[in-house]
């Protein structure tokens, strides 16, 4: 059985047989290494001794190394090289990257997030891509847990094993419904509230649907849903044309005023506050690359809603 490698050489016994392999002497690599003759002789017989070849013969102009020694020269290089980039991760350079980032968002991220995103990552690393993904649940944590998807920003449902999070703001919700709505006089009442059939969206992967439909058919308000759509930004529309009122977050709100000519109004009930994070696993919390993204994003965002 072979022994352990620890047991028969450790990294400062490959730095040794480096040296010496440059120098072809043992003073001058014991002088690059800081140790003394007496330290090195010591130490090249235990190397000597690990591997069962004399590694280094001595003649007239030097150290000349064996055959053995010469193949091994290469793999010993490379083995410290490899170590020393683990002492000196790599580090980001957004100017000349090339790189492809993929972002899990919901069409409201999407919406709210997205444009200023993508601007500022335009502008600081003019090769850096990114693209989004709507997967959900366990799909979602897995596709972050392997580097597959490498952040998600809103209001997500996902699981916390491995995840770590920054939150970004506090948001609330807001109403809307079309401008010249029959039942709705200048603000919008409890009796509308409760009345007036909802729109909601069920299928995106944000975890709004959950809270609203819970408020909804709360003993008290028993609000009928009228209709239940797989995406946020279809609500702008359907509520455009329709008698239906819809609760969404405030800045889709502000979107779908402008695009669909609908009106926003303070919820008549108080309605619960909810948290817009970014959120990554674990395993790359040091992804040089990861961490400027998460900081261009924490820097813009925090405590500054889009608008």
């Amino acid at each position: 059985m072979a022994k352990r490698l620890s047991h028969q050489v450790d990294l400062n016994l490959l730095e040794l047989f480096q040296a010496v392999y440059q120098t072809r002497n043992l003073t001058a690599a014991g002088r690059e290494l800081g140790l003394s003759q007496p330290a090195m002789s010591r130490a090249l017989t235990r190397l000597r001794h690990a591997y069962g070849d004399d590694l280094f013969l001595r003649q007239p102009h030097g150290l000349v190394p064996t055959p053995f020694a010469d193949e091994l020269s290469a793999p010993v290089r490379q083995a410290l090289n490899i170590v020393r980039q683990t002492l000196h991760p790599p580090v980001f350079h957004p100017a000349t990257e090339n790189r492809v980032f993929t972002l899990a968002m919901s069409d409201v991220s999407e919406q709210v997030f997205l444009p200023t995103l993508a601007d500022l990552v335009a502008r600081q690393a003019p090769g850096v891509r990114l693209q989004t993904s709507q997967l959900q649940g366990k799909a979602l944590h897995d596709a972050m847990a392997d580097g597959t998807v490498d952040l998600a920003m809103g209001h997500l449902r996902l699981h916390p094993e491995g995840m770590c999070s920054d939150v970004l703001f506090t948001a609330r919700y807001a109403c809307i419904a079309r401008r010249d709505h029959p039942a709705i006089h200048g603000r919008l009442t409890v009796d509308n509230f409760r009345s007036l059939g909802h729109v909601i969206a069920t299928g995106s992967i944000t975890g709004h649907a959950q809270v609203l439909e819970r408020i909804l058919s709360s003993p008290g308000i028993g609000a009928p849903i009228a209709l239940r759509v797989g995406h946020f930004l279809s609500i702008g529309r359907i509520v455009a044309q329709t008698d239906y009122l819809a609760t969404v977050p405030r800045t889709l709100a502000a979107t779908f005023e402008h695009a669909w000519g609908v009106r926003t109004y303070e919820p008549p009930l108080p309605l619960p506050p909810y948290e817009v994070a970014q959120s990554w696993h674990e395993r790359y919390a040091r992804d040089p690359g990861l961490t400027w993204l998460r900081s261009l994003a924490y820097q813009r965002f925090f405590g500054r809603p889009p608008t």
